[in-house]
């Protein structure tokens, strides 16, 4: 069982429902993941600097109320401790803009969310298995 004090895989997104989606298509994965869920752009840099254990993987949205998912990677990228920290922006965006920006700011990965849930605990397995998070 995942320990819920260090989760692997950081998702910021300000939907709900997508971000109990994505934590149960993690946990429901062979090993099961341990998330931990962020709401806002605002949210992911004091919760690093405060962390004991910085996550594996940042699931990263892009269209977030106070600060959007391409600000932050800007920011997180900015800061030195972070520029190898793998995130994958995920995203209802399909547009090749976004994703062009997506990684001229940094991203390591630019998926678009799945429609179903068994779509997503796919996408959930391969991300497992290509950053090697188990």
């Amino acid at each position: 069982m995942p320990s819920p004090l260090s989760p692997t895989v950081w998702i910021v997104d300000d939907d709900e429902d997508d971000q109990q989606f994505i934590r149960s298509a993690f946990w429901d994965g062979e090993p099961p993941i341990s998330v931990l869920s962020l709401s806002d752009g605002e949210e992911l840099l004091p919760m690093l600097a405060d962390c004991i254990e910085v996550p594996r993987l940042i699931l990263l949205d892009i269209n977030m109320p106070r600060k959007d998912g391409f600000e932050t990677l800007q920011e997180l990228r900015n800061l030195y401790s972070y520029t190898d920290l793998p995130v994958v922006m995920l995203t209802t965006s399909s547009n090749e803009d976004d994703r062009k920006r997506s990684f001229r700011l940094g991203a390591n990965q630019f998926l678009t969310k799945p429609l179903t849930y068994e779509q997503l605990r796919e996408m959930a397995q391969a991300l497992s298995k290509n950053w090697e998070l188990t």
